[in-house]
């Protein structure tokens, strides 16, 4: 065996020590999810998956029944609003207080008469509802006799069929029934008695300050008029979220909604790929921070054969932290390392979401 010169030796001492570290991650790509506040019923949907969208096109669209009728009711109260603040202001005559107790008796009439027939929908809803889970079991109960005499050769196979298609159908309308029932309990009925109460309210405070004629009254039905307004800019707003809109530019990355599908409030509707430049997050060691903050170009190498790109430093941690488990070996978990941010140029999307790359100094 030869042994190498001591010179030799330090030389490749230095060679090694100098060699730039190699960082390891994940690719992140970004996305953008739109939905609704509201939700709704899909009736119309204007994209699908792979679909390129520019920002403000139409997603989806949703039943705005509902929603319009509140608005329009909204508006119908901020106009009444707005005309009680006037004829406060402007004076206020005998006539005028006696029309004010007959509205603020007949809203109060109208609520008493939406909560009493709230009840009675709720009750046919439920009695609906009970009497398809009995046609169900009737069903299920008719289709198990007839594939057991079936199986025998007793019934035809016709016969099987239309027990079949019986239970099917009975299965359809105790879900339909529970959508009903559904559709009262959370939004309807509770829509229709709200708004009912507000009228009522609306009414007994605009006969109370036509009565009175003072200052302060004045004062209070301006506030309610501010209030009506607001109510009606808010009903206008859940209106417009019938409409579900791209807010950027980019391709749908994921859509799975058709008419009669119902969307959740706060739901993604579509989720959009900006074709941003994706990023990964590196670890690195404090004696290995400065260099890679001071590059001013990274080399980001695609483990799943896509290229090499480069990368530029977006952000990095200011608190230490221990290396990820999923990131490096046993050993280097125990180091304190910090977090990188690097931003990746890909302005051919090669890169895909989850796929590993080698991120190096140059």
């Amino acid at each position: 065996m030869r042994v190498a010169p001591a010179g030799l030796c330090c030389l490749t001492l230095v060679a090694c020590a100098a060699q730039s570290p190699h960082f390891s991650g994940t690719v992140q790509t970004e996305y953008v999810s739109v939905g609704s506040q509201v939700g709704g019923r899909v009736i119309e949907t204007d994209v699908a998956a792979g679909t390129t969208v520019k920002r403000g096109a139409v997603i989806v669209r949703l039943d705005p029944s509902l929603p319009q009728a509140t608005y329009n009711q909204a508006v119908a109260q901020a106009r009444a609003a707005d005309a009680a603040l006037r004829a406060l202001q402007s004076g206020t005559l005998p006539s005028q207080i006696e029309q004010a107790r007959g509205a603020s008796l007949a809203s109060g009439a109208t609520y008493t008469q939406t909560i009493a027939g709230a009840n009675e929908r709720l009750r046919a809803a439920r009695a609906a509802l009970a009497n398809a889970h009995a046609a169900q079991r009737l069903a299920d109960h008719d289709y198990t006799r007839t594939a057991s005499l079936a199986r025998t050769g007793d019934v035809s196979r016709q016969s099987l069929d239309q027990a079949r298609a019986a239970r099917d159908q009975a299965r359809a309308n105790v879900r339909q029934a529970q959508a009903q029932l559904a559709q009262l309990e959370r939004a309807d009925l509770p829509g229709q008695t709200a708004s009912a109460l507000a009228n009522a309210r609306a009414a007994r405070g605009s006969y109370q300050a036509t009565l009175a004629g003072s200052t302060s009254q004045i004062a209070q039905a301006a506030a309610q008029a501010r209030s009506a307004d607001a109510a009606a800019a808010h009903a206008l707003a859940e209106l417009r979220e019938a409409t579900v809109y791209s807010t950027v530019d980019g391709v749908v990355a994921s859509f799975n909604l058709h008419p009669g599908d119902m969307l959740a409030e706060n739901q993604p509707a579509a989720v959009i790929d900006t074709f941003a430049d994706p990023y990964v997050y590196i670890y690195a060691s404090q004696n290995d921070l400065g260099r890679v903050r001071a590059a001013k170009s990274l080399v980001v190498h695609s483990d799943a054969g896509a290229g090499t790109f480069s990368g530029t430093v977006e952000a990095y941690d200011r608190t230490a932290q221990f290396t990820p488990q999923n990131v490096e070996t046993a050993d280097q978990r125990a180091e304190l390392v910090y977090g990188v941010k690097i931003r990746i140029h890909d302005p051919q999307h090669k890169l895909l979401d989850g796929t590993t790359v080698t991120v190096d100094l140059q």
